[in-house]
């Protein structure tokens, strides 16, 4: 009884003590907005004090009575705590007059920037072994900047809203990390504003990387120099603007930004390094002149088990688009539970990286109430109530169960499904190709799906015609089946019996050289380990050349001929991560290998087949960045048959010059016209290395240089069983090199960003060089859209 009373006394006194620490908020006062990594001095002490947090947030106790609060870029002020009212503190910003202090010509600030960038390895928290932490995440979506012409719009636009925001989804979630390369953001709880059940989770920490460490800062497929790297004080103005005690050691407020001079692409902001270990304490970094889009990040890490440096609280502020219609994103990401070096195993960890199970988004306001991070706001509990008003009068979860099938690129209709690459196509062969394709879905079965297609061109005036049966046996290791059969074309050179084109390739809309195929096909494609895929499937065709040829065998002449086979698919993506949202697992985009490999077997005598042979393609995909260059990518392809097939068997296609479509296409050959190789072993080598803007980041002309070079060498073992056809063979190395100006012309989409025009020029040489200087030059146009 004695120690329970000792233990009731003692709770008794961390409750009353915990009544009596104050919560207070600090806010811009003009702005309202807060303010964060804000110093605060407890007393007359200059060795105690706090910070303010992320959201401008930090806690006193009774026993201090004034602060001394101060911040880059406002006035610094001293407060008496019992004179606050509601809890809140402004200040007033200020214009400073203070430069970096230089003795003997040291930046003082650049020392202090080298002491961080050689403990980045130390102080790295992706370099532990393993840990796990769990997070709660707020994500907001509202109106962006407008323009002061626009104020009236804004006022009815928020008029219309009612005081909320466009959307909010808020998610709870299990991390688990293993070195190197294994991770789980497992979803605890998810729901979002309009959404009954949502089949999705947005993680704020995935806008953003988990740590401010990595040579390069990525952000939405830019890559953004980080000051804290090696060699950035030649690039980035460093400024020492504080420095303050805090308990036993000092902290350390560097501004940054990219030298006037420098042109590349970088951030701007403000870095705390804590002279412990000389690391990031916190960051609040944005993108420097980054066009149509504007990305903040702030980032605050706490020292964890007297060990480790860990992020604590993760924020983004994304702003994409200019004046009326323009968005903001914002984003926080609050860490808790953290334990480094966790006892993990390879077992620990599903294929899937972000995994949301059946009923996390059923949780209830109780379950919510008791783990978000704070209250919500008046204006996030408005999102709610306005939004899901709405979402229950549209059924936008109808709407959004669509997404699916879209993927899938199909357009959902009740019981059937419409394939969207059926509806348009176009080559050089068929010209406009008009078609429909129907194929059921989960209206009449669950994941089996029964369809067919036909279709017409109007230059082949011909008609095509197939249908399949798919069955997916959705899980761990997403199995699906699929039999077809197909009535169709195939373009020369085609490595799969797949006739089903991307009508959005523009290498597609090229092709002319074709073989009318009657092919019935089963295959199969599943996860067999991490990180690797396979496919295993039969095909029997019956080809009927539609060109002038004969194939020379066994001395007789042939011109259609059956061909069956086997085929097996191997993929290896390193660092895969995959994500299953709306039930559809996808894979987030990577700079990592990509090996992929696919071997074919002719079975000769197997339904009348003509042909026994090994045929083997594989290609690895690959970028890496050089630091103060740009990204470079290529493309390693081999190929290899061990038997003399007809032309339609072979490798050929690799080249993509032609006049009247002259478009740069990734991966092929651009001053080689279709069908000018012909081979049975090759080696390819396209290389791409994009500058970005490093020759001119300002002013209105701001195009990607791109250099391109391209290497190819190829044989063939009896030339002289094809014949009525024109060839080239390369047993002697084919090179041509490019240089290609992205984005040279941008027209202005919607104040949301620019769709850009490039033009790009490719010269062969070497012994593959054509008589007629003017033929080796090819002058190519390029598209896409860009923020900047």
């Amino acid at each position: 009884m004695k120690n329970l009373l000792l233990i009731a006394i003692a709770l008794c006194g961390f409750i009353a003590s915990a009544q009596n620490i104050r919560k207070l908020k600090l806010i811009d006062e003009d702005t309202k907005k807060v303010i964060p990594f804000a110093n605060i001095l407890f007393n007359t002490e200059t060795h105690k004090g706090t910070s303010t947090d992320i959201d401008g947030i930090f806690h006193l106790d009774e026993a201090i009575k004034t602060i001394t609060i101060s911040y880059v870029g406002y006035a610094t002020k001293t407060v008496v705590v019992e004179d606050i009212v509601n809890n809140t503190i402004t200040l007033k910003q200020t214009i400073s007059e203070l430069d970096e202090v230089v003795i003997d010509g040291e930046n003082p600030a650049h020392r202090i920037i080298r002491l961080a960038v050689a403990n980045k390895d130390l102080n790295n928290p992706e370099n532990l072994n393993s840990y796990t932490y769990k997070s709660y995440d707020k994500i907001i979506i509202t109106s962006g900047n407008q323009k002061k012409e626009r104020d009236t719009i804004r006022e009815k636009l928020d008029s219309i809203m009612k005081g909320s925001y466009f959307f909010i989804t808020e998610t709870i979630a299990k991390h688990k990390y293993l070195k190197p390369r294994f991770s789980e953001d497992s979803v605890i709880a998810t729901r979002s504003s309009g959404f009954k059940n949502p089949q999705f989770a947005m993680l704020a920490n995935a806008f953003q990387p988990f740590s401010f460490y990595e040579e390069h800062i990525s952000l939405f497929e830019t890559n953004y120099l980080n000051p804290i790297s090696k060699g950035s004080t030649r690039k980035y103005k460093f400024r020492l603007k504080e420095e303050y005690i805090k308990g036993n050691d000092t902290v350390f407020v560097i501004s940054f930004e990219p030298k006037s001079n420098r042109n590349f692409e970088g951030l701007k902001g403000l870095l705390q390094i804590n002279s412990n270990k000389y690391a990031v304490q916190s960051v609040d970094a944005t993108t420097f002149n980054s066009g149509k889009i504007n990305v903040t990040i702030q980032q605050k890490y706490n020292y964890i088990e007297n060990s480790y440096w860990f992020p604590e609280q993760l924020n983004f502020e994304i702003t994409v688009g200019e004046g009326f219609g323009s968005a903001k994103y914002v984003g926080k990401s609050y860490l808790s539970e953290i334990k480094p070096n966790a006892s993990l195993s390879k077992k620990d960890f599903p294929f899937v990286s972000v995994t949301l199970p059946k009923g996390a988004s059923s949780k209830g306001e109780n379950f919510w109430s008791l783990n978000r991070r704070d209250t919500l706001d008046f204006r996030e509990k408005r999102t709610y109530v306005f939004i899901d008003s709405i979402g229950e009068k549209i059924k936008i979860d109808k709407i959004f169960n669509l997404l699916p099938s879209l993927l899938k690129g199909r357009i959902p209709f009740k019981y059937v499904d419409v394939d969207i690459n059926q509806l348009l196509r176009y080559n050089k062969y068929e010209g406009n190709r008009l078609g429909l394709g129907l194929y059921t879905n989960d209206d009449i079965f669950k994941d089996v799906s029964i369809g067919c297609y036909a279709a017409y061109g109007f230059k082949d005036k011909a008609w095509k015609y197939g249908g399949d049966l798919l069955i997916e046996v959705l899980g761990k290791k997403d199995i699906s089946f699929h039999l077809s059969y197909v009535n169709d074309l195939r373009e020369t050179g085609n490595f799969s019996g797949n006739s089903v084109e991307n009508p959005f390739v523009q290498r597609n809309w090229i092709a002319s050289q074709m073989d009318g195929i009657e092919a019935y096909s089963i295959n199969t494609n599943m996860k067999l380990y991490r990180y690797i895929n396979w496919s295993l499937g039969f095909n029997t065709a019956k080809v009927t050349p539609l060109y002038d040829y004969q194939f020379v065998h066994n001395g007789s002449s042939i011109t259609n001929y059956t061909n069956s086979e086997i085929n097996l698919g191997i993929g290896y993506h390193v660092k895969e991560k995959l994500v299953n949202n709306f039930g559809i697992t996808t894979r987030m985009p990577n700079d990592a290998p990509v090996f992929n490999l696919i071997y074919s077997k002719g079975l000769n005598g197997t339904f009348d087949s003509d042909f026994s042979y090994n045929k083997l393609r594989l290609t690895l995909d690959h970028s890496f960045i050089t630091k103060g260059l740009g990204k470079t990518t290529y493309r390693l392809d081999l190929g290899y048959i061990d038997s003399t097939l007809p032309y339609g068997l072979l490798f050929t296609g690799e080249g993509t010059y032609d006049k009247d479509i002259p478009f740069v296409v990734r991966n092929y050959f651009q001053t080689v016209v279709p069908y000018e190789f012909l081979s049975d072993k090759y080696a390819h080598l396209f290389t791409t290395h994009n500058f970005g803007r490093l020759f001119n980041n300002k002013g209105y002309l701001q195009p990607d240089i791109l250099l391109h070079n391209n290497f190819g060498v190829g044989s063939l073992d009896d030339t002289s069983s094809h014949q009525s056809i024109a060839f080239k063979t390369k047993e002697n190395i084919f090179f041509e090199t490019g240089l290609e100006l992205q984005n040279l012309i941008k027209i202005p989409v919607m104040e949301l960003g620019y769709f850009g025009i490039g033009v790009g020029a490719f010269y062969r040489y070497g012994y593959h060089h054509l008589e007629k200087s003017s033929d080796n030059f090819a002058f190519k146009y390029s598209m896409g859209f860009s923020f900047k």
